[in-house]
């Protein structure tokens, strides 16, 4: 595996220790858990990092388990629309969001038939972020949204715990060197465009 991926993994498990320690914290009012995969429904992007770990990690499957991922992701970039190499850099953001919106909330194409992620491991960071309101410790609020399964009757923004380095996170990630093209795209997209 390159150096930079290893470097990656790193950042990662901050983000992995930060989601343990809320839920240790506060599980009570949190549903996440395995088996549930409410979150990994709906094309996303993700940035040359994860392109790169998500590629890696395509190629360890077993070689059925590959063609029925990709299979997957023909259909998702079929109904979008897109054509290689499958870049979103050059798209507005209200393009790339009304592609989102158009495919509305399919299952990630690395989903098995039990709603688990075959690549949980080398997930990209959106997927660990993902269940909890993003607050930077010195910024405040990053993203405001969290899974509806949680928190119910309760304001994450106002529990102790809740703050994460995600800026200087980003700093860090921006300083690891990274040769994925393109820049940034959705899963199904980076999966079609690893080499065959």
């Amino acid at each position: 595996m390159p150096p930079q991926l290893d470097d990656y993994r790193k950042l990662l498990s901050e983000v992995d220790v930060w989601f343990r320690s809320v839920q240790a914290k506060h599980g009570r009012h949190m549903k996440c858990g395995s088996g549930c995969s409410d979150c990994c429904h709906g094309v996303f992007d993700i940035g040359p990092h994860d392109i790169e770990l998500v590629r890696a990690a395509y190629r360890r499957l077993p070689e059925a388990e590959r063609a029925v991922v990709r299979e997957a992701a023909l259909r998702q970039v079929d109904a979008l629309g897109l054509k290689p190499p499958y870049e979103l850099d050059g798209l507005p953001e209200a393009e790339v969001d009304g592609l989102t919106e158009r495919l509305g909330p399919v299952p990630c194409p690395l989903l098995d038939a039990e709603g688990r992620c075959r690549i949980y491991a080398d997930r990209p960071s959106t997927c660990r972020f993902m269940g909890l309101p993003l607050v930077d410790a010195e910024d405040g609020v990053v993203h405001g949204e969290w899974c509806e399964k949680n928190f119910e009757g309760v304001d994450p923004l106002r529990l102790s715990g809740m703050p994460f380095g995600y800026h200087s996170w980003e700093e860090d990630v921006g300083a690891i060197p990274c040769s994925a093209t393109p820049r940034y795209t959705f899963i199904a997209c980076a999966i079609l465009s690893e080499p065959f």
